[in-house]
């Protein structure tokens, strides 16, 4: 009986022992397949056909970067097509069009510049959370979003105009910004305090004091990203993006 019984438990052990082991076989082996890009791998921008995403797909271009961008359908490509980036045409909204976007890579980064409090349907989350999704699905591990400041623990340095104009938005950032925290990618966030549509002051500055609130224009704001990209030591934090030399919000109408 004794034997019949240790011997029942070996081979219950044995089947435990051989099951885990095909499950970290198979593990491994997903881990493995997932191509990763190389230090020179192109960058993927989610946002690049006005604003902030395209000032910083013409910075990436001018030095040398492949750029790939998602553009949608019905997007005005004309300042876009002369840079000679790879196009995919699919909204950030239809999460298969944007799997489109990642087949193409392995990407060195992923920027999201998209957000839209006019749109019937914003893509503040849903298309965001598509692109988390997407990037940690492809093995893209890189991952830097544009929010905003009111968001998170930055309500404290929004004015209350902005709170109040953006309310919604903001709840929808906030959601995109737990999201790509939780998603255990290498992130990072930054929430520009005003958008200012002008040349660079060569001033824009990130902090990671979440009371502050300033100025900034897209052109600083899309250098900044640049340095997002390059300097690892920006994974993991969020930060607040303003111009050093810009008082809120007396400089957001004066021309420079």
């Amino acid at each position: 009986m004794f034997r019949s019984l240790a011997l029942s438990i070996t081979v219950v052990i044995a089947i435990v022992a051989a099951t885990v082991s095909v499950d970290v076989v198979a593990q491994n082996t997903d881990s493995s397949s997932a191509e990763q890009p190389s230090a020179d791998a192109g960058i993927l921008i989610i946002g690049a056909t006005r604003g902030t995403g395209l000032r910083l797909a013409k910075l990436l271009v001018a030095r040398g970067d492949e750029v790939t961008a998602l553009v949608r359908p019905s997007s005005d490509l004309s300042e876009l097509e002369p840079l000679n980036v790879q196009l995919v045409t699919g909204d950030a909204l239809n999460r298969a069009d944007v799997d489109a976007a990642f087949a193409q890579g392995p990407y060195r980064a992923v920027v999201s510049t998209i957000g839209c409090f006019r749109c019937e349907q914003p893509p503040d989350y849903v298309g965001n959370k598509n692109i988390i999704d997407a990037a940690a699905a492809s093995g893209n591990r890189r991952v830097i979003m544009i929010s905003t400041v009111g968001a998170g623990d930055s309500k404290e340095g929004a004015p209350w105009i902005s709170l109040w104009f953006l309310k919604d938005v903001i709840v929808l950032k906030e959601q995109a910004e737990q999201h790509l925290i939780d998603s255990g990618l290498d992130y990072t966030i930054i929430r520009p305090g005003g958008l200012k549509e002008a040349e660079a002051t060569g001033n824009g500055i990130l902090t990671e004091d979440s009371t502050a609130m300033g100025i900034i224009t897209r052109a600083d704001l899309a250098g900044l990203l640049v340095q997002c990209i390059d300097d690892p030591k920006t994974i993991g934090r969020t930060y607040t993006a303003v111009d050093s030399e810009m008082t809120w919000p007396w400089d957001m109408w004066s021309s420079l």
